[in-house]
């Protein structure tokens, strides 16, 4: 009887909240600039769409792409300086059919959140503009295109790095409790030159994680979690759709019982499409073939304590990000020369897309196939590393699965903003 009280109580709440909103008016800036304005669907899964709605106000942002006369695809693709390039991709569609139009913005690395959107921003109202001068609105837009006589004759800019650009990072992590605490480092750091016909890459990283668990008075766990590794690669543009060059990699590793391991691999690489239209899709076949070193700090289940591998690997891979959705599809897998019986194949696709008017769905999945686990430790793993993940164990695959499914109904505008009593804390 308390619960049906409860369950009463809210529905004459939610009946109230109901009858307040629909003897409410409309807010003073649905005005009739607006009822001509373009119905515009902004598609970015990470962007801050309220920042958007509330400094462009005339147009209409609705919920669902199939409700809008103007598509906005805003892509991000991280650039060879530690900055981002955002693609943004306009299309039209019922009175605007036939148009279309990309326009882009170059951030710089570690740039301020705020300058990040602002930019964002600006291209899109230039993007915009065009959708606009076939409205009524256009009555009410004027320009100014700002000039001065050193910046229409300035001399080329030279790069005194010549392209060259350094990243450090670190950072430290802990938790705990009176029985148990964790705490840990990573640091990496990384310098590359990228220009359109090359492209070098090299960097290091250090993982470290303590863990300590006391389970009573006398017994106390503790296991330690360490890796490192460092990388090299040259890669070489042969016209738009060819490419070559070689990777290089070092690593160690407690949990793997790699003491050392060293590889090279020259590879060379063939995209569908050229490479200009990689931030919306990409079809690449990639060959690589090359020799790896690896010692151990236990001697491994092949009764080995070092061992030289000469192998290849192939791998497919195909991304479109296009108006109903994204499509990402990655498989392959390495082959060993002198153990052919030992091969690792994996395959990782994923899936969005928009089936039906405010629906949204996607799928994602991954399979690994393993039998090349060289470094599996003969003396096996204690209860205790197996519970702290201090060792690898023998498999023979990997997998994993989810899905997500979002369905929205309702007014189809959301020019609206109000933050009061967000819901984003965690205080409720």
């Amino acid at each position: 009887m308390k619960l049906l009280k409860h369950i009463v109580l809210f529905i004459l709440l939610f009946a109230g909240e109901l009858a307040i909103a629909q003897n409410t008016e409309l807010p003073e800036d649905t005005t009739i600039l607006r009822k001509d304005a373009p119905i515009l669907f902004f598609d970015c899964s990470f962007c801050d769409q309220q920042f958007y709605r509330q400094n462009i106000k005339y147009v209409n942002f609705v919920r669902d792409r199939r409700l809008a006369d103007v598509y906005i695809l805003l892509t991000q693709n991280y650039c060879g300086n530690g900055g981002c390039n955002y693609s943004l991709f306009f299309q039209g569609s019922g009175r605007f059919a036939g148009m279309s139009d990309t326009l882009k913005f170059d951030a710089i690395a570690n740039a301020p959140s705020l300058d990040v959107k602002q930019g964002i921003l600006d291209a899109m109202k230039k993007g915009l503009l065009p959708y606009l001068l076939k409205t009524p609105i256009a009555n009410n837009i004027t320009y100014e295109v700002k000039t001065t006589e050193e910046n229409t004759n300035a001399e080329k800019i030279k790069d005194k790095w010549n392209f060259w650009t350094f990243n450090i990072n670190g950072n430290g992590f802990g938790n705990g409790n009176s029985y148990s605490s964790n705490f840990g480092f990573n640091g990496n750091l990384n310098a590359n030159r990228t220009t359109e016909k090359f492209k070098t890459e090299t960097g290091g990283w250090y993982f470290m994680n303590k863990q300590k668990f006391q389970v009573d008075d006398t017994t106390t766990i503790t296991g330690i979690q360490s890796n490192a590794g460092g990388y090299h690669l040259i890669a070489f543009s042969i016209g738009k759709h060819w490419a070559a060059g070689h990777f290089a990699t070092y690593f160690t590793s407690l949990q793997s019982n790699l003491k050392n391991s060293t590889s090279y691999f020259p590879g060379i690489e063939y995209n569908v499409f050229p490479y200009d239209q990689a931030s919306r899709r990409q079809l690449r076949f990639i060959y690589r073939g090359g020799i790896r070193y690896q010692d151990y700090f236990e001697r491994t289940i092949y009764d080995q304590t070092y061992s030289w591998y000469f192998l290849h690997s192939f791998v497919v891979q195909y991304s479109q990000i296009e108006k109903w959705g994204s499509v990402d599809i990655s498989a392959g897998g390495f082959h060993y020369f002198n153990y052919p019986s030992n091969y690792n194949a994996s395959i990782f696709p994923s899936i969005n897309f928009n089936p039906a008017k405010g629906l949204q769905v996607g799928i994602f999945a991954g399979l690994t196939l393993v039998n090349d686990q060289f470094f599996i430790s003969a003396q096996g793993a204690t209860a205790d590393e197996i519970l702290l993940n201090q060792k690898q164990l023998q498999t023979d695959y990997n997998y994993n699965f989810g899905f997500n499914v979002n369905y929205t109904f309702g007014s189809m505008y959301n020019n609206i903003i109000n933050v009061r009593f967000n819901l984003s804390d965690s205080y409720w």
